[in-house]
């Protein structure tokens, strides 16, 4: 019996989280040739562990990035901002994530404490500010 709970046990511990992340950006203008670039493109960690993605973006007028989550069981979860070098984590997430950089170029997003909930699509948004 004491063998059978440690091999569960092991096994809950071995659980992978998959993270693929995707960049995408708004309001292109004319012909010219913008890149957001998100790294890196995709991940396997295990639970409890921490990740980093980052966003580029070669606009210079953007200011902002936005992060979203995509999974099966939510749909899109707006996570939250960087406008300029102001980050603004939403609510629900607590001390889960941080943001930090710079939204005008490059920006980051981290994800604390990796768990199955956490296995998704995460987008990076750039764009600017209208007034």
């Amino acid at each position: 019996m004491q063998s059978r709970v440690s091999h569960t046990a092991q096994r809950a511990s071995m659980c992978t989280v998959l993270i693929i992340v995707s960049a995408t950006l708004l309001c292109l203008a004319g012909s010219a040739v913008f890149t957001v670039d998100q790294n890196p493109p995709d991940l396997i960690k295990y639970q409890n562990e921490t990740v980093e993605m980052k966003c580029e973006h070669s606009v210079n007028t953007y200011d902002r990035m936005l992060w979203y989550k995509h999974s099966q069981d939510t749909g899109f979860k707006y996570m939250g901002y960087l406008n300029t070098i102001f980050p603004k984590e939403e609510a629900e997430f607590g001390t889960k994530i941080k943001l930090s950089g710079d939204g005008r170029k490059s920006g980051s997003m981290t994800i604390n404490s990796l768990s199955v909930n956490d296995s998704a699509v995460y987008f990076c948004v750039a764009y600017h500010t209208v007034l």
